[in-house]
């Protein structure tokens, strides 16, 4: 009997040791999956593109975990996000989409073929017609993550950097990249637009393989900073102001208004610079539009409505759209960001909460560019609040002042 139980003892140990190392290769598959199986890279040129791929099979880039939530982003994040290694240097990964989005992607692809859900995409992109008149019907739509409007004449300027600058590949390939981006997600696109090395506050774009973009990890997220020193905060407010300001007017040609502004969506590297992770939801205006394609209030600023309840980020791009110049990204900055207003999950308080007694001014003006009603009224309280917020820093020995970012790359357009 004694043998008898010793055996079945063995064999429940092998039993949980297998259970056990069934569990691991599961969590570890889910932590840190195949970067190649990732890519898809088999579905180009109806993925995002190939330029990071000698990258990856060069075996550059690995998967890490930048602590406990960035390990688990991958089972629990909603956007497959994920985190590696480039050498000594922190990047993202990004599918851009839920698993599901992409997956409709390839129906959607197969559909206009006119072939089985179940096609091979890489061959059926091509069947898809006129790419670039079907990019135009997209951004065209109010339902689309970029809305170019009031007039989509001037989209292949606007995505100029994109179109020509891949070396190596065919116009047809790139095409096929730019439109299956923005069917998903238009961050990498806009990455390249309005580029971190021209001074605009975003992340850096490094490239992409199959269907998986590779960013630079612009570090930790706005939230982060709630209960940092008050000049701290005032310095990042300062930032936030002049990143409202560059998106609304340092374009020679169009305006950036970002809808989904929140502190999440925000990255503050070591250096304090400011950065934006998240362009997936833009409304692009063309200043320029001719004349017979602007409508009557056109000339007039656009001046964002106040909604009397706590945290509602409201908006309308049909009113943004019909002004050459909207106080919106002032709107999103000072009243969701800065204000008491601000969602209490995310700042509670806003990012200048506890202001000190000698600095009520900058209070007063903070509330008056989140709350602001009248006709560029919310425009001079933000350029009051920024001159403001610039002397109290440099009071306090701050020199590292934002600057407007350049457009070098839009020559050709401007000449056109």
């Amino acid at each position: 009997m004694g043998g008898l139980q010793w055996k079945r003892r063995v064999r429940g140990m092998l039993t949980l040791l297998f259970v056990s190392v069934c569990l691991t290769m599961l969590i570890s598959h889910l932590l840190w999956p195949s970067i190649t199986d990732l890519t898809e890279v088999e579905k180009c040129p109806a993925c995002y593109g190939t330029s990071f791929c000698p990258a990856i099979t060069g075996g550059f880039l690995t998967l890490h975990s930048f602590g406990a939530f960035a390990g688990f982003v991958n089972i629990l994040g909603s956007k497959n996000v994920l985190f590696g290694m480039l050498g000594n240097q922190k990047v993202v990964l990004k599918k851009l989409g839920h698993t599901v989005e992409l997956e409709q992607l390839d129906k959607m692809i197969c559909k206009g073929a006119g072939l089985s859900s179940s096609c091979h995409v890489h061959e059926a992109i091509w069947q898809q017609g006129d790419l670039l008149h079907s990019m135009r019907q997209h951004v065209a739509s109010q339902d689309s993550s970029l809305l170019l409007c009031p007039s989509v004449a001037n989209l292949e300027c606007l995505l100029s950097s994109v179109l020509y600058k891949t070396k190596g590949t065919s116009t047809e390939a790139s095409l096929a990249n730019i439109w299956t981006t923005l069917m998903i997600n238009p961050e990498p696109l806009l990455l390249q637009v309005l580029q971190e090395q021209d001074g605009w506050p975003v992340t850096k774009y490094m490239g992409a393989c199959g269907r998986v973009v590779v960013e630079e990890y612009a570090g930790e997220i706005l939230t982060s900073y709630h209960n940092a020193p008050w000049l701290q905060r005032v310095h990042l407010a300062h930032q936030l102001l002049i990143a409202a300001h560059n998106f609304t007017d340092s374009h020679p040609l169009f305006g950036f208004y970002l809808t989904d502004i929140s502190a999440d969506n925000i990255a503050v590297d070591a250096q304090g610079k400011l950065r934006f992770v998240d362009l997936e939801n833009v409304i692009v205006v063309d200043k320029n539009v001719p004349n017979e394609d602007r409508p009557q209030s056109w000339t007039i600023p656009h001046v964002s409505e106040t909604f009397d309840c706590e945290g509602c980020f409201a908006f309308s791009s049909e009113d943004i759209c019909s002004h050459r110049m909207s106080d919106h990204n002032f709107y999103a900055v000072c009243q969701h960001l800065l204000s008491p207003l601000a969602a209490l999950d995310m700042i509670p308080g806003g990012l200048l909460h506890d202001m000190p007694p000698a600095h009520a001014r900058v209070s007063e003006l903070v509330q008056k560019c989140s709350e602001s009603t009248e006709p560029s009224g919310r425009l001079r309280a933000a350029q009051d609040l920024t001159e403001l917020l610039a002397e109290v820093l440099q009071q306090h020995g701050y020199s590292s002042m934002p600057k407007s970012p350049s457009c070098s790359l839009w020559d050709g357009c401007l000449e056109a």
